[in-house]
Formats: structure tokens, sequence, C-alpha cells
């Protein structure tokens, strides 16, 4: 159960799915500043991903990252959460970016690396040049225990064959109690990067 925990909510073994229109009011005037990002997020969540070591790209006129990418092999680079360790592997993850939108700063993800589903309601971008972050809340699920929200970011530097310098950081907003024993404690986070700083474009 240790283990189980230790490799749930905060690496996301998924297929992430992005594109509630709730979400279109709060990301209404979003503009890649860090000042839109504490308000899509929070202050203080921003501020975690801070302490993480996350780098947040800022701008409005992101590269275009359309396309599927594979991270591998992958480990903790930093975590709040009890038991951890940096250094620790992770299996592999696959990226897929679609429908980027540079004038509404928006963008569609889905993730695959395991058993854990979750559902995204809100995708954003930003940057500049080709530097880029993006930005997503999420309902996640392990296994058929409850429902948890997370919020979750990805940053990186994009090159004709994929990104550079690739980061996964999630941060638990609400675990309902985990009443499995399968997430991690909620004000937790995680930072996951590809450990040879690069993340291969793939069909």
């Amino acid at each position: 159960m240790k283990q189980l925990k230790i490799l749930s909510v905060l690496f996301i073994f998924v297929i992430f799915s992005t594109s509630c229109s709730k979400d279109d009011d709060e990301a209404s005037d979003f503009d890649g500043s860090i000042e839109s990002v504490k308000d899509f997020f929070t202050p203080e969540l921003v501020v975690a991903l801070e302490d993480l070591g996350f780098n947040i790209n800022q701008g409005d006129t992101p590269p275009n990252i359309e396309g599927s990418y594979l991270s591998a092999p992958v480990k903790l680079e930093a975590s709040t959460v009890s038991g951890d360790f940096v250094g620790k592997s992770f299996p592999d993850y696959t990226s897929i970016f679609s429908n980027q939108n540079n004038s509404r700063l928006k963008i569609d993800f889905n993730g695959m690396g395991g058993s854990q589903t979750d559902e995204g309601y809100g995708s954003l971008i930003s940057g500049t040049d080709n530097e880029f972050s993006v930005y997503l809340k999420l309902t996640s699920q392990i296994s058929g225990s409850v429902e948890v929200v997370s919020a979750y970011a990805i940053s990186g530097r994009m090159t004709d064959n994929g990104i550079e310098d690739f980061q996964m950081a999630i941060l638990m907003l609400d675990d309902k109690g985990d009443p499995d024993g399968v997430y991690i404690d909620n004000n937790t986070g995680r930072l996951l990067y590809d450990t040879d700083n690069f993340s291969e474009k793939i069909n």
C-alpha cells in the first residue's frame, strides 16, 4: 500500500481529457503572465510550484508543441510527499498535445503511462520563443477509488525533434479523505523530469 501511495496521483499514469466549458470563463483573461497563472491556479499554488523548482515560462507567444512525446527514463526531482526520495524512478510517460490555440492560449492534453485515469477541466499554455508551460486542473481516480482534485503543470523547451528539459509537476488539492490510502496528502506535490533532458517526438 505504501508503494502504491508513493506511485499514485502525483505522477499521472493516465488518459487526460481537457476541455470543459465551465473553464472558459475563468481562463478568458489568461495572458501568459505570472499574474494570470496565479488567477488560474492560486498564488499559493504558484509558490508551491516555484518551491519545487518548476520552471514557469511566461509569455503570450508560446511555440507550437502539438504532437506526441515520450519521456524516459523519468525520475523524481523534488517532492513534499512524506517517504519520497529524490531520484526515485517512475514509468515512461507519453504526452500528447493537440488543438493549440495561441489566440486564446489554450491547448488539449492527453497523457498515458499506467492504470490511473485523470480528467482535466482546463488547459492553458504560456511561453515565448521556444520555451513553454502548460497548466491544467484535474479530477483523478485510481482503481475505482474516490475521484480527487489536483493541479498539474508541464514545461520545457521545444526543438524540431522533441522537448528539452521536460518537467511535470502535480499538486494535490483535495484527496477526498483518501479512504483507500492510494493518494498522496493534500497540499503535497511532486516534480518529475526526463533524466536524459530530452523527450523525443514519436508517432
